[in-house]
């Protein structure tokens, strides 16, 4: 089956589409959001792993952030792409292997707020990310996008697909890929 199949969710049509990634891509599941997810990441044989790790690791391992290696043509591609709307993760191309991207993602799980206190950063959800990116300065895009050249994630209530780009040395640049009619 291909990704542009009768079978293949608007989703699944509008990615293969509109992205041409030049680097791996890999999925950071909100498994708080959807806990099948690991299952069928692992079920496809995909590199799955938390980005919790040690005893905050076992204790959130049911609603913890995962990092998933992506194969736009997997069993679990179509999965990811069949949730569509339902806010689950996002997508990121990273010229670097997987426990690289891993330890740089770690790094954003929290955030020190103007109080000093620190909060858990929710940045793998689309919802959070498409108001947090624009709201970035060139540093803080830089900080947070590092290995990261471009994420993908659902916008506008699962109708589009945006794509946030980060070019080394340049400025964010924002699309989005409208859903309707690529079914």
């Amino acid at each position: 089956m291909t990704v542009e199949s009768e079978f293949a969710s608007p989703a699944a049509v509008a990615f293969a589409r509109a992205v041409a990634p030049r680097a791996p891509l890999y999925a950071i599941l909100d498994a708080a959001r959807e806990s099948a997810g690991v299952y069928q990441a692992r079920q496809a044989g995909l590199d799955c792993q938390s980005l919790y790790a040690g005893p905050l690791g076992d204790m959130l391992q049911e609603a913890a952030p995962y990092l998933i290696e992506f194969a736009p043509t997997s069993p679990f591609a179509a999965w990811w792409f069949a949730q569509w709307g339902n806010s689950i993760g996002i997508l990121a191309e990273a010229p670097v292997r997987f426990q690289e991207l891993r330890d740089h993602l770690r790094t954003l799980l929290t955030v020190r707020g103007e109080d000093r206190k620190r909060y858990y950063f929710r940045f793998y959800d689309p919802r959070v990310l498409s108001v947090f990116l624009p709201a970035c300065t060139p540093a803080e895009l830089d900080r947070f996008f590092g290995p990261i050249t471009t994420i993908y994630c659902e916008s506008a209530a699962g109708r589009e697909l945006a794509t946030f780009l980060h070019p080394p040395n340049g400025p964010m640049l924002h699309r989005s890929t409208s859903l309707q009619g690529t079914a």
